[in-house]
């Protein structure tokens, strides 16, 4: 059950979010015609708040288990060391996740949405990867 979850999980970290970026840009383009060429910044910005993120839950990771009483190099570490690694192994990323995709049930680009910013983008005069590709 363990490689399910974290076969979800990957799917959801690194496809979803990844795939949602260029809608994201392209509704943006939609509501702010006057900005242009933001691709580079927007995509920073997930970098950004991606390393951010990783780098808090190291942060968090490290303060739980010294509160816990983690000597490193011991052979033998105490119960409240080993219920610490399991709460931080499972239920709390479990948690974020689920926590995360009721967030994205709240997510205003769907299909249809999706197809009507691109056709606004044609009208607008922008050509798309997808008419080079077809040539």
């Amino acid at each position: 059950i363990h490689v399910n979850i974290f076969k979800t999980y990957a799917v959801c970290l690194f496809i979803y979010f990844r795939s949602m970026l260029p809608d994201v840009v392209d509704d943006f383009k939609v509501k702010n015609p006057s900005c242009q060429d933001l691709e580079p910044l927007f995509y920073s910005c997930y970098v950004f708040f991606n390393k951010l993120g990783g780098g808090m839950s190291v942060g968090v990771s490290t303060l739980v288990l010294y509160f816990a009483g983690y000597k490193p190099g011991a052979c033998k570490h105490n119960p409240e060391v080993i219920y610490s690694l399991r709460v931080l192994f499972a239920p709390v990323p479990i948690c974020l996740l689920l926590i995360s995709l009721v967030i994205f049930c709240f997510y205003p680009i769907n299909e249809e949405r999706r197809q009507s910013i691109q056709e606004a983008l044609r009208k607008a005069g922008y050509v798309f990867l997808s008419v080079y590709l077809e040539d």
